[in-house]
């Protein structure tokens, strides 16, 4: 695993817009797996979301590398900011934890990142590591449901309580 207090900036942009764009991939595909419309509607944001960043961190990086092309690696670094994997056993609550844990790590990471850098860098970077923990605590909230409700994702709300 990369250390974020001294690998090289350009590298650890790289991973993070990899990052970003697996996990726009990932929640998009999850919002098209759901049926309960709540459900499917969270997932779309979130992908919203993780797309943005990817533009906010695009754009950091022409701010640090003008006229440069951050390189994107073909898979993010997974100790440092891991993936969600999805397998034809994968039950909701797990993929919801793991989604959990790959936030908590986006949340550290940028953080981290943000301690090398003076603002306004710093507070890009502080900003993304607050959003990230606002969609671990909202996931968290789901997997407390999808706990409870074990067809959750499956059917409409009106249909999981009755």
């Amino acid at each position: 695993m990369l250390d974020v207090s001294t690998a090289s900036v350009n590298k650890l942009l790289g991973i993070a817009i990899r990052a970003e764009i697996d996990a726009n991939k990932t929640y998009s595909d999850l919002a098209e797996r759901v049926s309960n419309p709540l459900l499917k509607e969270k997932f779309q944001w979130l992908a919203y979301e993780e797309n943005k960043h990817k533009e906010i961190l695009e754009k950091l990086y022409e701010t640090l590398y003008q006229g440069d092309e951050p390189q994107i690696p073909d898979a993010t670094d997974e100790a440092l900011l891991p993936s969600i994997h999805i397998g034809p056993s994968s039950s909701f609550a797990d993929i919801l934890h793991q989604a959990m844990e790959s936030e908590k790590s986006a949340e550290d990471f940028y953080a981290n990142l943000s301690r090398r850098f003076e603002d306004p860098q710093k507070k890009i970077l502080t900003y993304l590591s607050k959003v990230e923990h606002s969609h671990y605590m909202m996931l968290q909230s789901e997997y407390a449901l999808a706990q409870d409700f074990e067809d959750y994702a499956e059917k409409d709300i009106d249909k999981v309580i009755t």
